[in-house]
């Protein structure tokens, strides 16, 4: 477990609390014309079972493989929360989607702490997709027109919306989610049209 200079676990502050923070100073500056956030996941989230929100630093237990789990799952969970408030404030022009890239060959797995498992081997490595290859969800996300997306919704590697288990679609979790990660940031993240 590493703990940042912020106080929090690294995959924790990296994953979700920075991204969150991130989207909540930049949504003042959005382009009320239309626009978007697209926040990168995984199918890795299935694995993370229903969301801790007495441990979401990890400081009770902890794994790197069930941290990243589970912060997969809080961009999901994140995501559905942006565009739920979105929506009741009446942001028709806002859209906010999340993906599972496919297993894409990057550093992540290359430089993996837990070579010893035997997953990054290089007939695994070899066989996973490539970067370009991995980008094209998220390419498709980000310019696609907007009324072909399912706004909140997460899509898989082919660019497709996947049905999500009930604990990654849970809207009390993801209610208090937000509000646990305004705490801990010290960030308000206020859906309003104030652009100053």
């Amino acid at each position: 477990r590493e703990v940042t200079k912020d106080g929090f676990e690294r995959t924790f502050q990296s994953n979700h609390l920075g991204p969150f923070v991130l989207t909540a100073l930049l949504f003042p500056l959005l382009n009320r014309g239309g626009a978007r956030v697209v926040n990168l996941s995984s199918m890795a989230h299935s694995y993370a079972g229903a969301l801790d929100l007495n441990d979401l630093n990890y400081e009770k237990t902890y794994s790197g493989w069930a941290a990243y789990c589970r912060t997969k799952l809080e961009n999901i969970l994140f995501t559905q929360e942006l565009q739920r408030r979105a929506d009741s404030a009446g942001f028709n022009w806002f859209t906010t989607t999340c993906l599972h890239p496919g297993i894409v060959g990057t550093d992540i797995w290359r430089n993996s702490v837990e070579r010893g498992n035997g997953i990054t081997s290089k007939l695994f490595y070899d066989s996973m997709m490539t970067v370009p290859i991995g980008a094209n969800s998220q390419i498709y996300l980000a310019t696609e027109k907007t009324s072909l997306l399912k706004k909140g919704q997460y899509y898989d590697e082919y660019c497709k919306v996947k049905q999500l288990e009930p604990f990654a679609k849970d809207p009390v979790s993801a209610r208090e989610l937000w509000e646990e990660s305004e705490q801990l940031s010290g960030v308000a993240f206020k859906i309003s049209d104030d652009a100053t």
